[in-house]
């Protein structure tokens, strides 16, 4: 079965008059101590207030998409944190017009030695950035090459320079133009040399290279990486021209740390040449053996020096490290690193404290040109090292939207450190509040969690336009401990996450950046309407007349899913004529290329409903994820009028795929094997 083509119609827009009012900002700026820091500075564009004697602000804005605030303090590190619209929308206290309340901030003192560094995820800038598919837009073009490169990094530069160190994971050979020869492998990637120059403006300090991608065009490759950064500024360890080469620190002397950098690759490559450095005449990554981890950091600790390893490992797409992986990185610090950071899933994993230094399992992606829902949502690390004591640090969530970094917000902020606490919990470590971002402290980790709560289900009645309810608005380390229910309530609910954080549609234009979570293929555009469910935007599906159907859904296929389970896709729909909705899900088979997957593999009916005109109106197509058949899906919806002769118009809101965490569960504790953490939102159980 294939999908017709719609033509493109000039949509018919519902726009909200813009709005000029200013809103008013309160919130605390504290120590780590939880005493107030008076006279801290809170400022936003051209608004700045000092907070009072109670560590008290209120900062009186112009209304915006995002607030990006930033905190300072007299002999303390600033720090920057940043909310959506839609969060404040959440935490109104229901008075129009009143004050939002911002999460309280702590701010760590500058004292000593202490310095602050901050990590960041897999990059690249090669491949789709500019040379896209179909359709899509032209990130780096080749003639502006420098200017765009940087500008893609202008989000996030403000977070990076915060820091007075900063580190990514260069996952890319680096050259001008293509060469001829690659290795053996599936994927091989180059970078445009001009990308080390954004880097470096952005406020990145230093790279790893210890990957699985710095030997993609071989020798030829390498040398040309090699002389880049050398002349980009940049430092960088974990390859080199010979093995001695690889296995070589970056150092340098941080406010009086005499600090060392080491990179290294988990496996050499089952094909020839493979991709790690050997003996004299052969480059490559730095091998990660426990031997070369054990030398190069024991010589760093006898030359006075305080090592900071980082390893590309595991699987991808995993949400724990392989028992290799956290072998290697536990060893370095037996063996004296300071701080131990895991790269390669593309995804993030949890955090350990372990013998007092900080473990960060997987950092996911810093920029890259995936496709996958889940490789869009990231962190920043920062990390404050007294010496080589870890003092605290801080997890700052990322999107990567349209391969670009960004501040996350609102939904994604909430899923990437519901994911992450919930992650760390199982090592014991959980994760306190700051702001916008969740704290790592290495004393007594487990001793001070947020208090849980109990999910209250509303009577039947209450439930009759929704039949699936959002539950994370009160906080991301607040999970639901406890089930109650009203009287004349379901019997039993289910706990689920939610899949697709950008559903509610309130961030598709942020940052300029392109939004590539849905189908876009002329007949879909997204729009405000001043009845939207939530927020203002919706997406708006033009069927012109003679047209038969149109689709909407999700523009790819979802890597990261439970096989076997019971999932829901939900959406808020509206319609000014009658249609019939059909939901399909399709699949792509371990064998099949992505883009002919997406064209040509079998479209399986999951569901149909009436969609009648008047109110929005909850559609509901439950189905179980495919066991063993599938290493990815999508669903998509196909939206046929009665009366195919007029132009028609439907319009969506809050799509979710719901992926269930537990089985129904009645009125009581939550089973403690359930990931609750995890939990985005609840529903009821469908007959």
């Amino acid at each position: 079965m294939t999908f017709p083509k719609p033509a493109i119609l000039l949509a018919t827009l519902f726009f909200s008059l813009p709005c000029f009012a200013q809103v008013n900002l309160t919130g605390r700026v504290l120590s780590e101590a939880g005493k107030p820091l008076a006279g801290a500075v809170v400022r936003m564009g051209e608004f700045s207030v000092s907070a009072d004697d109670t560590g008290l602000f209120s900062l009186a804005v112009d209304s915006a998409d995002i607030y990006m605030l930033l905190y300072s303090a007299e002999n303390h590190f600033p720090m920057i944190h940043s909310y959506s619209a839609l969060e404040f929308e959440w935490r109104e206290a229901g008075v129009e017009g009143g004050p939002v309340m911002v999460p309280d901030v702590t701010l760590v003192e500058r004292t000593g030695n202490r310095t602050m560094l901050v990590f960041g995820g897999d990059m690249m800038m090669g491949r789709r950035f500019s040379d896209p598919a179909d359709g899509e837009p032209v990130l780096i073009r080749k003639d502006h090459r420098a200017e765009d490169s940087e500008a893609l990094l202008q989000t996030i530069k403000p977070y990076l320079e915060a820091a007075d160190f900063a580190s990514v994971n260069l996952e890319t050979q680096v050259m001008s133009s293509k060469p001829e020869q690659s290795a053996p492998k599936s994927y091989v990637f180059f970078t445009p040399p001009e990308a080390l120059g954004a880097l470096k403006a952005s406020g990145v300090d230093y790279v790893t290279i210890g990957n699985n991608h710095i030997y993609d065009y071989l020798a030829p490759g390498l040398e040309s990486t090699i002389a880049a950064l050398d002349a980009s500024g940049l430092g960088w360890s974990g390859a080199g021209l010979t093995e001695a080469q690889s296995l070589q620190p970056y150092r340098v002397d941080l406010g009086g740390n005499r600090m060392s950098f080491l990179g290294f690759l988990g496996w050499e490559g089952n094909f020839t040449p493979n991709q790690v450095a050997q003996g004299g005449a052969k480059g490559g990554a730095a091998f990660g053996s426990s031997a070369n981890i054990s030398q190069a950091v024991r010589t760093e600790v006898e030359q006075g020096f305080l090592p900071v390893v980082q390893y590309h490992g595991s699987l991808e797409y995993s949400d724990e490290p392989t028992l290799v992986t956290e072998s290697r990185l536990k060893q370095s610090i037996d063996e004296g690193a300071v701080i131990a950071i895991g790269h390669h899933p593309h995804i993030v994993q949890g955090f350990e404290i372990y013998q007092g230094k900080l473990i960060a399992y997987s950092m996911g992606n810093f920029m890259f040109d995936q496709f996958h829902y889940t490789t869009k949502r990231s962190y920043l690390l920062y990390v404050w090292m007294d010496g080589d004591i870890l003092h605290r640090a801080e997890v700052m969530p990322l999107r990567i939207k349209g391969y670009v970094p960004m501040p996350a917000t609102d939904t994604f902020r909430q899923m990437t450190l519901q994911r992450v606490n919930e992650l760390s919990g199982r090592r014991g470590l959980v994760l306190q509040a700051s702001g916008g971002n969740a704290v790592i402290s290495p004393d007594q980790p487990g001793s001070r969690a947020a208090p849980s709560r109990a999910l209250i289900v509303p009577a039947e009645e209450s439930l009759a336009k929704s039949t699936i309810w959002r539950i994370n608005q009160a906080g991301w380390n607040h999970p639901v401990e406890n089930i109650a229910m009203e009287p004349a309530a379901p019997e039993k609910v289910r706990l689920g996450q939610n899949l697709l954080p950008m559903g509610h549609l309130e961030s598709h234009y942020l940052y300029d950046a392109p939004d590539r979570s849905w189908i876009a293929d002329g007949s879909q555009t997204i729009v405000a309407r001043e009845d939207a469910p939530s927020g203002k935007n919706v997406m708006q599906l033009a069927v012109p007349a003679g047209q038969g159907a149109g689709i909407i859904g999700m523009r790819t296929f979802e890597y990261t899913f439970e096989p076997g389970t019971p999932s829901s896709f939900v959406v808020s729909a509206r319609t000014e004529a009658p249609a019939v909705v059909t939901a399909y899900q399709q699949w792509r088979k371990k064998e099949e290329n992505r883009i002919e997957a997406l064209e040509t593999a079998e479209l399986r009916p999951i569901g149909r409903l009436e969609l009648v005109p008047g109110d929005w109106q909850e559609l509901r197509f439950d189905f179980d994820s495919e066991r063993v058949s599938a290493i990815s899906y999508r669903i998509v919806l196909q939206v046929t009028p009665q009366d195919p002769s007029t132009d028609h118009y439907t319009w969506f809101d809050d799509i979710a795929l719901i992926e269930w965490l537990s089985p129904p569960l009645a009125a009581g504790e939550v089973p403690r094997h359930i990931p609750r953490k995890l939990a985005t939102h609840a529903g009821t159980v469908s007959r």
